[in-house]
């Protein structure tokens, strides 16, 4: 599965909107002239799904692309928290589109950070 999101949550990420790398772009289908692409994921841990939605900026050169509908939704239902880890990767498995990760940083062995999932 090829890794559309990798990311450490930040105060913003858990109170308002996941910013998103303008890179990963391509693996959204964008129709002509809009800003926004509305996607399914299935949760990894509890095979559950969320309807996300994809915002880039209308203006200015630069996307900005963010997930904002539908992410504190998940957030909430995960009980979230700065430092967690996300993972969104394109899912081949015809439930959804894309499949979502949620882990937290539990230790450290030999100077690498072990996570379990939430």
């Amino acid at each position: 599965m090829a890794i559309v999101l990798d990311k450490i949550l930040t105060a913003t990420d858990v109170d308002y909107r996941l910013s998103f790398e303008t890179g990963n772009l391509p693996y959204f289908s964008f129709n002509d002239g809009d800003h926004h692409v509305d996607f399914k994921v299935v949760d990894l841990t509890d095979e559950t799904t969320q309807n996300l939605r994809l915002n880039t900026r209308v203006k200015g050169d630069h996307p900005k692309p963010v997930i904002g509908k539908g992410w504190r939704e998940y957030v909430k239902n995960k009980k979230l928290r700065i430092g967690d880890k996300i993972t969104i990767q394109v899912n081949y498995d015809g439930r959804a589109p894309y499949c979502i990760q949620a882990q937290r940083f539990d230790f450290r062995v030999c100077g690498e950070p072990l996570w379990y999932n939430i």
